[in-house]
């Protein structure tokens, strides 16, 4: 860095030591995916190193499972002065691959998950009962079993009257519960995230994607454009759609019906969310105890 330069860079951390003096220089290709929703569970991290002496693997010895974290380090980017080290999460890595190439000669690639693979949270299947308890106090047990605390922002907490865990690891049995109450969690830095999908979208945004000028770099809140993907993708299609709900608190269940304003004549998709019709009828309460 020089001056007043605006000036960014990765930070990288191997197995609690900072590298990024050694890696960065040598990085071909790096993408850092924050997930969120209810089909993405993990912050992901993916480094393709160029390696054509072999130096990365001699002196490392890259295995699985070994610690990594990533965070970028800014300077002048929004105005003259400014220092910024973005947040982290540790992550484990889950696959390493070299290839070589006579052209292009050797390189390393790592992925890395923050669902560590060293743990039983995803892999590990149990049998174990519940009976009379909550959503959260099931939660809080898996938390212990894995070493993590639990981080859970919802005023949503079903009572559970009879639960069976049967030949499940503990992120199937969570994500059942977590699907049925339209509750999304994330597990990062030894805390597991549970938080309900309309208290995410009622949050306020993040940023605005601006497009860069000549006297902006654009991005989210400006802070630099490095890469953007705008894409509509169709597959499937529906002309109507029809979702019914019970409230496992009160008993109440709610139908509505949504249609497209321009076909009318597509097919309709049917959406039924009813925790009792689980493969255990005892399984919530619809009363207070």
């Amino acid at each position: 860095m020089a001056g007043l330069t605006r000036y960014a860079q990765p930070v990288i951390t191997y197995n609690d030591t900072n590298v990024s003096a050694k890696w960065v220089p040598n990085i071909e290709h790096l993408t850092w995916k924050r997930a969120i929703g209810q089909n993405k569970r993990a912050d992901t991290i993916s480094i393709v190193l160029a390696d054509p002496t072999g130096v990365f693997r001699r002196t490392y010895n890259i295995v699985a499972k070994q610690k990594i974290k990533l965070q970028v380090e800014s300077w002048n980017w929004n105005y003259p002065g400014e220092h910024h080290m973005s947040d982290a999460t540790e992550m484990e890595i889950t696959r390493i691959e070299i290839t070589m190439d006579k052209g292009g000669g050797s390189s390393l690639h790592i992925e890395a998950s923050s669902i560590p693979p060293s743990g039983h949270f995803r892999l590990t299947k149990k049998s174990r009962v519940a009976i009379k308890t909550d959503l959260k106090t099931i939660a809080q047990q898996i938390c212990a079993d894995n070493n993590w605390t639990l981080d859970y922002r919802t005023q949503v907490n079903p009572k559970v009257s009879y639960s069976v865990q049967h030949d499940q690891s503990d992120s199937a049995y969570l994500e059942r519960f977590c699907h049925e109450q339209d509750l999304t969690y994330k597990p990062k830095n030894g805390v597991l995230h549970i938080i309900g999908n309309q208290d995410l979208e009622a949050q306020a945004p993040v940023g605005t994607i601006v497009c860069p000028t000549p006297n902006s770099p654009g991005g989210i809140n400006g802070r630099g454009v490095i890469h953007v993907r705008l894409y509509e993708d169709v597959e499937d299609t529906y002309a109507h759609s029809v979702v019914t709900s019970k409230d496992v608190t009160t008993g109440k269940i709610t139908r509505g019906q949504a249609d497209d304003a321009v076909d009318q004549n597509g097919p309709t998709l049917n959406v039924v969310n009813k925790p009792t019709s689980v493969s255990d009828p005892r399984e919530y309460d619809t009363q207070e105890k």
